[in-house]
């Protein structure tokens, strides 16, 4: 009897790992977002308005492969198989986020409540990433100023239940990337600005060191 009892309790421990094992985080928005300072090679403003010369955006790889590490994170911090939930517009087509060369395409995007309503999951989660650059002292004599700028990333990721109390939220930002070299021209009506821009491997290598730091952060602070 007590052998039989045993197996029984074993069966349910067994049942429930499988549970928790093939239970999911659905990861339902990203938004990815690089600063234009450090994307455009020339910059010319004038009284009214500031005209940026870009074309900056990630290959599908790239983009791929971020949206991979965001996944493999979800995983390690949550300990649940991630996926990514699409809402889904009226012609079936999902809704994804709209290459802007200052806002990545290609991500999830949508709203918690529709999240919940639309999916059974566990867990949902968003994911905010920001590739800044702010501005250090500026040299020179008038009319032509040297300056650096210094590039930073923030990776943000938030986890709520699906009764939307939220579960976990933790965030990283670096600063420990090269600076970026801008040079720039004016007169009384026009300032042109040549910068050193940083291609999208660039982009995409600084997004990858920050997620591995808050990864191994995280694993030293358990």
């Amino acid at each position: 009897m007590k052998n039989f009892l045993f197996s029984i309790f074993l069966l349910a421990q067994a049942t429930s790992f499988a549970q928790d094992s093939i239970s999911q985080a659905g990861i339902f928005k990203v938004r990815v977002f690089v600063d234009k300072a450090l994307t455009n090679q020339l910059i010319v403003s004038n009284v009214n308005q500031t005209n940026m010369y870009s074309g900056f955006r990630f290959s599908t790889n790239q983009r791929d492969s971020i949206m991979m590490l965001i996944q493999q994170t979800v995983k390690n911090q949550l300990f649940k198989d991630a996926v990514f939930i699409y809402d889904v517009k009226a012609d079936g087509s999902q809704r994804k986020t709209m290459e802007t060369g200052t806002f990545a395409g290609g991500f999830p995007k949508m709203t918690k409540k529709r999240a919940i309503y639309s999916y059974e999951e566990e867990i949902y989660v968003k994911v905010r990433l920001k590739v800044q650059a702010f501005s250090g002292p500026k040299y020179g004599i008038a009319g032509v100023q040297y300056s650096n700028l210094h590039p930073s990333v923030k990776f943000k990721m938030k986890a709520f239940d699906s009764s939307k109390k939220k579960i976990y939220s933790r965030k990283i930002r670096l600063w420990d990337f090269d600076k970026v070299s801008s040079l720039s021209f004016s007169n009384t009506v026009t300032t042109v600005t040549t910068t050193k821009a940083l291609s999208s491997d660039q982009i995409y290598q600084m997004i990858q060191h920050t997620i591995r730091v808050f990864n191994e952060q995280e694993e030293r602070n358990r």
